[in-house]
């Protein structure tokens, strides 16, 4: 009880001030209200920034292993077609040599 009317008697002091003092007071309770807001986004800000770098970095290195397995198979890619287009040439040659029937430069007798 006792706390109760200590807080009773300052509100009733309060209440008899001035309102200069009132104005004073709201403004040092609003101005704690804005600091501690700021400083709670400042450290939502910091938690975004650090989350996206850890997300940058991992999107990064998955990219780079991409890059490196696409690289991997463009190299196998580009033995396949040159493969491919020498068999081709023989195979024109051959049909070339058959259709004429004549030997001619590359045809086998």
């Amino acid at each position: 009880m006792n706390t109760t009317t200590e807080f009773l008697r300052t509100v009733d002091h309060a209440a008899a001030m001035n309102d200069r003092w009132l104005f004073i007071a709201s403004l040092v309770v609003i101005g704690m209200f804005g600091v501690w807001v700021m400083r709670y986004f400042v450290k939502q800000h910091e938690r975004l920034i650090e989350d996206h770098k850890k997300s940058r970095e991992c999107y990064q290195s998955s990219l780079r292993g991409v890059v490196a397995e696409q690289s991997a198979t463009n190299a196998k890619l580009v033995i396949v077609l040159e493969n491919n287009t020498r068999v081709l040439e023989s195979c024109r040659t051959a049909l070339r040599c058959r259709r004429n029937k004549q030997p001619k430069k590359g045809c086998k007798a």
